[in-house]
């Protein structure tokens, strides 16, 4: 391993690849902002040259800020203003003595000016970019749409993968897998697992033939199943009376239990090849197990067929395991590679596509071309949060910049890697910090006390490898020598501030054995409540304070592992009058709240479902009670009253939509005030209200129904693989109040006061029969997934391993959120002898093999007396930093209701004038004398009333009786939008059933919708150019725009276009411009173009148009189409967007000139082109003359 030295932000030279492990406090963004505002002074990089990546949204805007903070104070340096910071005084000195103060200064004040266009991004965000910048290089289409979830889509092709497997496969198989696993349990394996490319599965056996198997199975059943009528009643007297057997093993109702499980498994007309658990009793050799010594085996003839049956059942099941395995291998593969052709055919990617693509595409031919344009953009990367990367992130990042004559900073700490579970990879970073050119690290921390920052020290120098890794070692770091003390003070004196609380179990329990967990987990939770009772009161009375202040709740957080800790030390505090909030790291679909709600709105969606109501009554939301709702069974009256309740709020969803029933209902049911009275009363009533909003979102965007909503609530919940980012918890109330955190949300915050009270969670795997996923050392540490291997119990060796690893980054983490007292919990807990603390305070010089057992081991044989030596002597190292003392087992006091504050509102008077003819504007805006939305596409027939189909047999349905009005317009532009126009028939008669299905248009109409499609893309636009041949990497759609707009009137438009030259076509256009009667307007006006396509050098702008001109192509012909494109002010719309483009590609293509490049217009009436009979029949073509978009950008633009 590198030498690792101190990273010195004024002298460090910057160049090469460089690793800084920056420890919890010590500066790390202040260090990211450093090396940048020196790579623009020293190296005269650009803002734009200087890559800064992040994983979160959050950090790249504190990122941004900080960095743009730094450079507007080392530019007011550079301009003579004084400043005691050391690092900018450093900088001006070096500069001076050069003599470029001046050019400095003009370096940072360009850089400030130009810090918009700075590449501060999430690692997500970056690869997006480079994907669309470098379309063609990468293989990017163009307008791919992001998605959160996919779950819809991956439960798809599991259903596919099931029916192609096993609808043809053997009952007694079928039986066995469903058994076993199932489609939810195969859908559970997958989990996330499925979009690590670099996962390997073991082991990897072909499917063997198993139907000899199954036929000696069965046979052995027939003759088990016709014996057993005949010998059940002497089977049952010798297992019941023999004297030979052992009574404590054959006990008399143990015996009738299994005569009773015998009837069902061989009254079955299908034998079960999954026998209940004591069938072994009936076999000869289980008989041999049970007979006392020197008695003889009771034998009957029976017993000898269940021996048989036994062995051809043990004989079945392995060769099912293996076959099922071979299966689970082939899942993979198959969803893996199903997943990428649907997502590709619907024009969609996920998050996780993103880094894979960009991956793919620096590793396919052509990626050198790709990584040398991105390194021609950044001179220099710095990547955040490195500790949370993975083999994929790591890889991007290395092939691109660790290379010579770039500068590379990875800047993270290994001791905070805790998101595994997200897929971060923590030997993708000790494989980075390898391959390094230097290892930095940073030495102060500037966040917590410096007695606490020694007690902290103190405690993970207790083992030597403190992070079971040598890769991962732990350096202590050292307090600022010059920071102002925040003092934690109580009755004007400064406590030790690293409480420890050792619980004794024998005291507690009255036994010698460790605490029960859940014992355990009720006595920390009413200490840690009655503690902060005890602060707060302290706080109160002025005896606790912070500095000159009182301690308040605000200033307290307690740190857990789950939600459910959380809410048993609410609940604590509620009871003593002690407010508090939660963090969390949940998902809202997680909750109780959104279980009761898919209850709630299942049963108003099918109200005369009295078990629905029933489910629905007895929630929370509306909480009937188990006698209320016995009383209800007997009183028709009273239940008829909810059934015609239900019944009008399902009535009022019909007709008004989600939101309106649910605003009634929870007003009417007193939803919000009856969960406000619970404990966790705030908490509950932001979860249904948020709820609310994800559903009314849903049932907009989605354009679902009712049991399509109900659908979509379950499988949200259902869901395995979602990004918790997508849907967080809201924050209940900002109050000064106690804050509840799980450790993975705390990470990167910081609170004066801190209680640990669960961080003793063992390190064992829950099921022995679930796949191990582990790093294999013998295979390069690959991140590998062991499905049932022989070497299984080695790997779950490893994989434990790991688990007390992140274990002990994430108590690393909780001990360092806090800047002045924290509190730890530890003792004799059930399952805490695999734990963090366990093996920090007490495993040192245990073995580097199965490290997990041997710290077990060694923790199950300490009594109370040893634990508590071995925690004397970590205080007695600690130079008086750290307190041990028992638990408090007292109740504490309880606070008095904090008084409720009236506020007092006013409204602030305005007294500045609002420009009333500054807004966005759009095409439709303009068009139609109203201020539409500009967020509307301009799409025909935009909020007029749908015309249904006329009524007609499945014979006479073609494209000109298909639905008219806004609602078919844009399902017809929806499928252009995600059609890959050189797909297959198939392809394309998928994406139209779908799109159909989601715009609730019958199906029968796709196969006159997959004509049309056909039609338009094979119709000649011109001789050279059909749609059919244009890639999907040759197009954008739904291409947005802004631009900015100078004061237009109709009058100022007409003048334009009469004084530019009107369309050929239309010589009387300018007067129908002149007559439109729209107010003055200026400021932006925005649009989206629904489809731009590049064919050789030229450009080209699509317009869909579904608009019905006559139910005969002929209706579609020159002329008539020339009126509409007049009557609708068509001219108007490709004239601004021609304008759009053409300045964009002027800014973004080098050499672009509108003669050579900009090719024209197509305006595409969809029900009007055949190309049997003709290319003029609904294809509109134009191209505006140079001059006369010359004239609109110099007259229109601001």
């Amino acid at each position: 391993m590198k030498k690792t030295e101190q990273f010195k932000p004024s002298e460090t030279e910057l160049k090469g690849t460089n690793l800084i492990e920056a420890s919890a406090g010590t500066g790390k963004t202040y260090t990211i902002a450093a090396i940048f505002l020196r790579l623009v002074l020293e190296q005269e990089m650009k803002v734009n040259e200087i890559l800064v990546v992040t994983f979160t949204e959050a950090a790249t805007g504190e990122l941004k800020d900080r960095i743009r903070t730094r450079l507007r104070e080392a530019a007011d340096l550079f301009s003579g203003q004084a400043t005691e910071d050391p690092f900018l005084n450093k900088l001006l000195k070096r500069h001076m003595e050069k003599g470029e103060q001046e050019q400095g200064e003009k370096r940072l004040r360009d850089a400030i000016s130009d810090f918009d266009e700075s590449a501060i991004f999430t690692i997500h965000g970056f690869c997006k970019r480079m994907l669309h910048e470098n379309a063609f290089e990468s293989g990017t289409l163009f307008d791919t749409e992001l998605v959160a979830d996919q779950e819809g889509i991956k439960r798809e092709i599991v259903e596919d993968f099931w029916r192609l497997h096993f609808y043809d496969a053997s009952p007694l198989f079928v039986r066995y897998v469903i058994r076993k696993t199932g489609p939810s349990g195969l859908m559970t394996l997958l989990g996330n697992r499925f979009s690590q490319p670099d996962l390997s599965l073991i082991p990897r056996p072909d499917a063997p033939d198993s139907s000899p198997q199954e036929a000696d199975f069965e046979s052995c059943f027939a003759k088990l199943s016709e014996a057993w009528p005949a010998a059940r009643d002497a089977v049952s007297a010798i297992l019941k009376e023999d004297k030979g057997l052992n009574r404590n093993k054959y006990r008399k109702n143990s015996v009738e239990s299994w005569i009773a499980e015998t009837d069902l498994l061989l009254g079955s007309r299908t034998p079960d090849p999954c026998l209940f658990d004591k069938f072994e009793k009936f076999t000869p050799s289980g008989l041999a197990d049970g007979t006392k010594k020197g008695q003889a085996v009771p034998s009957h003839p029976f017993f000898d067929l269940c021996g048989e049956f036994s062995a051809a059942q043990q004989a079945l099941t392995a060769v099912f395991e293996t076959r099922l395995m071979a299966l689970k291998v082939a899942l993979f593969e198959y969803v893996r590679q199903k997943m990428r052709g649907r997502k590709r055919a619907s024009n969609i990617q996920s998050f996780d596509d993103l880094l894979l693509n960009l991956y793919e595409a620096l590793h396919r031919e052509g990626g050198d071309t790709l990584a040398g344009k991105i390194r021609e953009k950044y001179r220099a990367a710095l990547i955040d949060e490195f500790q949370d990367t993975d083999p994929v992130q790591y890889d991007i990042f290395k092939t691109v910049f660790q290379v010579p004559g770039h500068v590379l900073f990875l800047i993270g700490d290994p001791k905070q890697a805790v998101y595994g579970f997200r897929g971060a990879d923590i030997f993708a970073y000790m494989t980075a910090a390898a391959h390094a050119d230097a290892r930095y690290t940073l030495g102060t921390n500037w966040r917590s006390d410096p007695d606490l920052i020694r007690a902290v020290n103190t405690v993970f120098q207790r083992n030597n490898r403190a992070f079971v890794y040598e890769e991962i070692p732990f350096e202590a770091v050292a307090a600022p020598p010059e920071k102002a003390r925040e003092m934690l003070t109580f009755s004007g004196s400064p406590e030790p501030p690293l409480q420890i609380w050792a619980v004794n179990a024998a005291a507690v329990s009255g036994t010698d054995k460790p605490l029960k967990k859940e014992d355990a987990q009720r006595r920390i939770v009413r200490a840690t409540a009655s503690e902060i009772a005890r602060l707060l009161e302290m706080g109160k009375t002025g005896a606790a304070r912070l500095d000159d202040r009182p301690l308040k709740p605000g200033d307290i957080a307690v740190l857990v592992r789950r939600n459910a800790e959380a809410d048993a030390v609410q609940a604590a505090l509620f009871r003593r009058n002690i407010a508090s909030v939660l963090y969390s790291t949940g998902d809202i679909f997680d909750t109780r709240e959104a279980l009761e709600t898919e209850q709630v709105i299942g049963a108003i969606a099918q109200p005369r479902n009295e078990r629905l109501i029933r489910a629905a009554l007895v929630t929370d939301m509306i909480g009937t009670d188990a006698l209320t709702l016995d009383a209800l069974s007997r009183d028709e009256a009273a239940w008829e009253k909810w059934l015609v309740m239900f019944s009008e709020y399902r009535r009022l969803w019909e007709k008004h939509g989600f939101i309106r029933m649910f605003r009634q209902f929870t007003d009417q049911a007193d939803v919000l005030p009856r969960l406000m009275g619970l404990p966790d009363g705030e908490r509950r009533a932001t979860n249904l209200l948020h709820l609310g909003e994800l559903l009314h979102q849903a049932e907009m965007q989605k354009k679902t129904g009712m049991a399509g909503l109900v659908k979509w609530l379950s499988e949200q919940r259902h869901q395995t693989d979602r990004r918790e980012e997508e849907h967080p918890l809201r924050l209940e109330s900002d109050e000064n109040a106690v804050r509840l955190v799980t450790i993975h949300k705390s990470k990167g915050l910081e609170y004066p006061v801190v209680f640990c009270p669960f961080t003793w969670s063992g390190s064992r795997s829950r099921n022995n029969n679930d796949p191990v996923q582990f790093h294999d050392e013998a295979n390069n540490r690959r991140l590998t997934c062991d499905l049932g291997s022989d070497r299984m119990a080695d790997h779950r060796i490893l994989a434990e391993k790991e688990m007390l690893a992140e274990n002990l980054r994430l108590l690393y983490v909780a001990l360092t959120r806090a800047r002045n007292r924290c509190y730890l919990v530890w003792g004799r807990f059930n399952t805490a002898e695999t734990s963090a603390p366990a093996w920090l305070l007490h495993g040192s010089g245990t073995d580097a093999g199965d490290i997990v057992g041997a710290i077990e081991k060694r923790f199950k044989a300490f009594s109370d007396t040893d634990v508590q030596a071995e925690l004397e002597a970590v205080r007695e190292r600690s130079g008086g930093t750290i307190a041990l003392s028992p638990m408090p087992q007292t109740e504490g006091p309880t606070c008095a209701p904090a008084p409720e504050e009236t506020l007092s509102l006013t409204c602030r008077p305005f007294s500045r004038r609002i420009p009333r003819d500054f807004r966005v504007s759009s095409f439709s805006s303009l068009t139609s004398g109203s201020h539409l939305s500009p967020d509307l596409a301009d799409y025909d027939a935009v909020g007029a009333p749908d015309i249904a189909a006329p009524e007609t047999d499945a014979s006479a349905r073609d494209i000109f009786t298909f639905p008219r009005g806004g609602k078919p317009g844009t399902c017809l532009h929806e499928i252009f939008e995600h059609l890959d126009f050189t797909a297959s028939g198939e392809t394309i008669a998928g994406v139209v059933a779908e799109k159909l299905g989601k715009y609730n248009f019958d199906a029968a109409w796709a196969p006159t919708v997959s004509e049309m499609v056909e039609k338009v893309l094979a119709a000649p636009l011109t001789p050279e150019i059909a749609l059919s041949r244009i890639s999907a990497g040759d197009r954008i759609s739904e291409m947005g725009f802004y631009f900015p707009l100078s004061r237009v009137t109709p009058g100022r438009l007409q003048a334009i276009f009469r004084t530019h030259g009107e369309p050929d076509f239309a010589p009387d256009f300018p007067d129908r411009i002149g007559k439109l009667s729209f107010s003055p307007v200026q400021g932006f006006m925005k649009g989206f173009i629904d489809m731009v396509f590049r064919s050789g050098d030229r450009f080209y702008v699509v317009d869909w148009k579904s608009n019905f001109l006559g139910g005969t192509v002929p209706d579609y012909g020159p002329a008539a189409l020339k009126r509409s494109m007049t009557d609708a002010f068509y001219v108007l719309q490709y004239h601004i967007y021609t304008l759009a483009l053409h300045r964009y590609l002027g800014r973004r293509m080098p050499g672009y000139e509108y003669e050579k490049h900009f090719g024209g217009v197509f305006y595409l009436f969809l029900r009007g082109i055949d190309p049997a009979q003709g290319p003029d029949f609904g294809v509109f073509r134009d191209r505006p003359s140079p001059e006369l978009i010359r004239g609109l950008e110099r007259e229109l633009m601001a």
